[in-house]
């Protein structure tokens, strides 16, 4: 289990708010502009699972996150700030696809998860951060209960070729 603070300033704030069991270690062989953390050495895949709603898909990928935001700094901006995080969210997620696609795997959102539970996971006891948003990353694996048009499948052959056009 990792974490990886957006900034060097709200490092020492995650670290007193989290579990105080947790190890912070860095990892060897990650770059040292990149502050990430090791929190647990642990197989995490049975509590991705659990905190994803029980989804499989958080416990099969290469790795599953979910995404701290600093709530009560931010609501102290006003309420608009509230939507503002989840349009950031939003945004990272959508650079996780195509950073997950960019090397052949791929990637989802995962819109139901247990907040109170991932609190209790981390240690986290107020409203100063909020998990907001899980993605998972792996590789594909074709849905069978999905199907795939061609675009403008839905319409006679004549106008797909003039619809196109």
């Amino acid at each position: 289990m990792y974490a990886l603070p957006r900034s060097e300033a709200i490092i020492e704030t995650m670290q007193a708010s989290m579990n105080p069991d947790f190890d912070w270690l860095k990892p060897d062989d990650c770059p040292d502009h990149i502050p990430l953390f090791q929190l647990l050495h642990t197989d995490a895949r049975k509590a991705a699972r659990t905190l994803s709603c029980h989804q499989e898909i958080a416990s099969s990928s290469a790795f599953s996150l979910g995404m701290l935001a600093e709530l009560d700094t931010a609501l102290s901006k006003g309420p608009h700030a509230y939507r503002q995080l989840y349009w950031e969210a939003g945004l990272t997620g959508q650079v996780l696809y195509l950073e997950a696609e960019a090397i052949g795997k791929r990637g989802t959102g995962i819109g139901c998860f247990f907040d109170d539970s991932v609190h209790e996971l981390l240690g986290l006891k107020d409203s100063q951060f909020q998990s907001l948003y899980h993605f998972t990353i792996g590789s594909p694996i074709l849905d069978e209960r999905l199907e795939t048009l061609s675009p403008y499948s839905h319409l006679p052959k004549e106008r797909q070729t003039n619809e196109s056009n």
